[in-house]
């Protein structure tokens, strides 16, 4: 079969703009874009089809078919009852809200939603970019609810550059600031329990909710903060190994080959430059369709 290319879902959110329009050369009406689902089979922002074949059919319609869900997906997707993942761009032109996730086993019980650990690789930032990463090591859960109404001063704020690798698991209290643009894969949920949104407000005056009392039940106070820059790779690098989905950032100079697997399925992004992609599949049509690999043409099955 030929690769599967998709058309994406944009969020017009208050803390977006208009980079990922002018990064991916993409003629986005919206001038508050803050973030690309480029590959989601999630209700909130379904990827639709490109292919002829199944134009205008969505990555959840084509998940949940039966009949060719193993034969596209693999075989460890047979007992999935969704699409694991889902893949974005992220445009911070301001702060993002300092928020937290829940895990499997609380968004399940209350959500009736997977939880949702993610991963960011920047791809592009201001000289004195940072992140909000997790709370100061003097939270305590007996002090956790002080630190939480006063969380500006209990969060650390770490600096980041491009090729910056950060693994952000459930239960980590998190936030993207401003000048940052980031690649993120994350677990299929859009659970997201804001602690604090920088006491702004919407075009209408009214600032957005909060969700305390939630984000007391599912922070974790013992994960890591480890931040890994990837910039300068010149070969195939693992960056990420989970149960839920595993990450490989590579360098291609000439040319690259890779085999499919029956088992699972593969995502590819271009992060930067532009290629051809190749496929014994569908090689007597390259002359007519040309297959180009940029950046306004990303995800691919």
């Amino acid at each position: 079969m030929e690769p599967i290319f998709f058309t994406p879902s944009y969020k017009d959110v208050i803390w977006g703009g208009n980079r990922i329009s002018k990064i991916f050369g993409r003629n986005i009406e919206k001038n508050n874009i803050g973030e690309s689902w480029e590959i989601s089979a999630h209700p909130n922002g379904l990827s639709l089809i490109k292919n002829e074949e199944l134009k205008d059919k969505s990555l959840y319609d084509l998940f949940n078919n039966k009949d060719c869900k193993t034969q596209i997906f693999g075989t460890h997707c047979k007992n999935l009852e969704k699409f694991p993942i889902l893949a974005k761009f992220i445009d911070a032109t301001s702060n993002l809200s300092i928020q937290v996730h829940p895990n499997n086993e609380y968004a399940n019980k209350n959500e009736n939603d997977s939880g949702k650990t993610e991963v960011w690789y920047v791809m592009d930032c201001k000289e004195d970019a940072k992140l909000v990463y997790g709370l100061k090591e003097n939270v305590t859960r007996e002090n956790l609810k002080d630190a939480i109404n006063n969380i500006e001063e209990n969060v650390n704020y770490i600096n980041v550059h491009k090729g910056d690798f950060i693994s952000i698991p459930s239960g980590t209290v998190h936030a993207i600031m401003d000048g940052i643009v980031v690649c993120e894969v994350q677990q299929s949920s859009d659970i997201t329990y804001r602690v604090y949104d920088w006491n702004r407000v919407d075009k209408d005056g009214k600032t957005r909710e909060l969700h305390k009392e939630k984000a007391l039940d599912v922070i974790d106070l013992n994960n890591s903060k480890d931040v890994y820059n990837y910039y300068n790779i010149d070969k195939t690098t693992e960056i990420y190994r989970s149960n839920v989905f595993n990450i490989d950032l590579v360098k291609i100079e000439e040319d690259k080959k890779e085999m499919s697997s029956p088992e699972t399925f593969f995502t590819y992004i271009v992060i930067e430059g532009n290629g051809r992609l190749k496929s014994k599949a569908f090689e007597k049509e390259i002359a007519k369709r040309r297959y180009i690999f940029d950046s306004s043409n990303t995800w691919r099955i």
